[in-house]
C-alpha cells in the first residue's frame, strides 16, 4: 500500500455524525464538575494564590505543582484504573502537566491549554493573574477531566485521551514544542490536538442588530485548519452546547496548536468568539486580567464541548495504528512566528513598559555603582563632567544681556 501523499500533514478521520448523544447527555446532566462554583474556585485559586504563573518564576512552578495535585486528587477519587497524571520537565523551572486516560488503542486525542501567564512589562516583578489568558482554559480542562472520570458513569475508551497543560506558551510555545517534538521522535500516533486559549469572555447571549438575544459564539481559528476538523468542531458545538460556532482568523501562530502543526499533527484552536471583534477590554498580559471580567456561564459551554469531544472521539473508529511510521518537523508555517515577534516587540515598545524598564535600570545602576570598580572609567566620567561645566560656564558668560 503506497504511503500518504503528504506524510507531514495527514487528514485525520472524523466521524460523519454524533453517535453517543444519550450517553453524553446523561454524563452532562449528572456531572457535578460542570458547575460555575467549581470553575470559579479553580479560577480564583490560579489567579490569586500565585502572583504570576510566569514560566521562569517559582510561583509559576508552584502553580504547575498545584495543577498536578488537583488532577491527582480527581484521579484518586475516581479510582479509574487507566488514568494517570505526570510532569513533563523542561530546562526552565516550570514543568508542563499531562493527564492521560489510556484506551485500548494508542491512537491519541489531545485537548490542551497553557498554564503560564505573563505581564509583558516586568514579568518577574509585576502580577500576572492571567484569568482569561489562560486560567480559563486550565479550569475548563480540569472540569472536563473530572467529568470524564466521574465514578457515577465509568468510561473505558477505545482510543487514548490526553490533556496537556503546557508551560512557556507565552515565550513562544516552548513547552508544547518540547512535548510534541518528543512525541514525534517516539513515533506517537496523535489523531489531533485542540487547544483552548482565552475562552473566558464568551457571552452566553449576544444582542444582535435588532436588539434580540442570540447565542454567544465559540471562535474556531481557521488558520491551517482542515475542513474535516472544522466541520466536526461545528457538529459538536451545535449538538452539545448552547453557543454557535463562528470562523475567525489569527494571522500568526497564536497558541500551542502551532507546535502540533509544526510536527505534522492536525492542530486546532478554540477561543471566545471572533478575534476580529476584540477591540477594547483586552487585558491579556497585564495585571488587569482578573476573574471578575469573565463570563463563567459561557466558559461552562466549553466544558460541555470538551466532554462531548472526548467521549465521541474516545469511542470512535479513527483508523489509527497507535504508531506513526515517520518523523516530521517542517518548522512553523511561514510568517507565523514573525507575528509573535512583532506582537512582543510592539508591547515591549509601549511607553509605560519602556519607561519602567529604564527606571529599573537606573535604580539598579544607582545601587550597584559598577563604575566604582573601574578607576579609569571614573576618570573619564570626571573629565566629562568638567567639560560639561566649562561649556555651561562659557555659555552663560557669553550670553547677551
Amino acid at each position: 500500500m503506497p504511503p500518504p501523499l503528504n506524510l507531514c500533514h495527514p487528514t485525520p478521520i472524523f466521524p460523519p455524525s454524533t453517535f453517543h448523544t444519550s450517553q453524553i447527555n446523561t454524563l452532562l446532566t449528572s456531572a457535578t464538575a460542570i458547575s460555575p462554583t467549581l470553575l470559579t474556585t479553580d479560577l480564583k485559586h490560579l489567579t490569586t494564590s500565585f502572583k504570576t504563573r510566569y514560566f521562569r518564576s517559582t510561583a509559576g512552578r508552584d502553580a504547575a505543582v498545584w495543577i498536578h495535585r488537583r488532577l491527582e486528587s480527581i484521579i484518586n477519587d475516581s479510582s479509574h484504573p487507566n488514568a494517570s497524571v505526570s510532569f513533563y520537565n523542561h530546562t526552565w523551572i516550570q514543568p508542563s502537566v499531562i493527564t492521560r486516560i489510556q484506551g485500548v488503542s494508542n491512537t491519541t486525542i489531545i485537548l490542551s491549554t497553557h498554564l503560564d501567564s505573563l505581564n509583558l512589562y516586568l514579568p518577574l516583578l509585576l502580577p500576572a493573574p492571567g484569568a482569561n489568558d489562560d486560567a480559563s482554559g486550565v479550569s475548563a480542562l480540569i472540569s472536563i477531566i473530572s467529568t470524564l472520570l466521574s465514578p457515577k458513569l465509568p468510561l473505558h475508551f477505545t482510543n487514548t485521551l490526553e490533556f496537556h497543560f503546557y508551560s512557556a506558551e507565552e515565550a513562544g510555545f516552548w513547552g508544547s514544542s518540547e512535548v510534541l517534538g518528543n512525541y514525534n521522535k517516539e513515533y506517537r500516533d496523535i489523531h489531533s490536538v485542540l487547544q483552548f486559549d482565552m475562552i473566558g469572555k464568551v457571552n452566553t447571549f449576544n444582542n444582535n442588530k435588532n436588539g434580540k438575544e442570540e447565542p454567544g459564539e465559540i471562535g474556531i481559528v481557521n488558520d491551517f485548519l482542515g475542513k474535516g476538523f472544522r466541520r466536526y468542531i461545528k457538529l459538536i458545538v451545535g449538538e452539545y452546547t448552547g453557543l454557535k460556532a463562528v470562523d475567525t482568523y489569527c494571522g500568526y501562530a497564536c497558541s500551542d496548536h502551532a507546535s502540533a502543526i509544526r510536527f505534522g499533527y492536525p492542530g486546532g484552536l478554540l477561543t471566545s468568539g471572533r478575534l476580529e471583534d476584540v477591540k477594547g477590554g483586552d487585558y491579556s498580559h497585564t495585571g488587569g486580567d482578573t476573574v471578575d471580567k469573565l463570563d463563567l456561564e459561557g466558559t461552562l459551554q466549553f466544558v460541555r464541548f470538551g466532554v462531548a469531544w472526548g467521549v465521541e472521539l474516545g469511542f470512535a473508529e479513527l483508523g489509527g495504528t497507535g504508531r506513526r511510521g515517520y518523523l516530521c518537523d517542517n518548522g512553523y508555517p511561514d510568517g507565523w512566528m514573525g507575528g509573535v515577534r512583532r506582537f512582543s516587540a510592539a508591547r515591549a515598545a509601549d511607553p509605560v513598559g519602556f519607561g519602567l524598564w529604564i527606571l529599573v535600570l537606573v535604580v539598579l545602576l544607582g545601587v550597584a555603582r559598577p563604575w566604582e570598580e573601574f578607576p579609569g572609567l571614573m576618570r573619564v566620567g570626571r573629565r566629562f563632567r568638567r567639560g560639561v561645566r566649562r561649556g555651561y560656564t562659557v555659555l552663560i558668560r557669553d550670553a547677551p544681556d
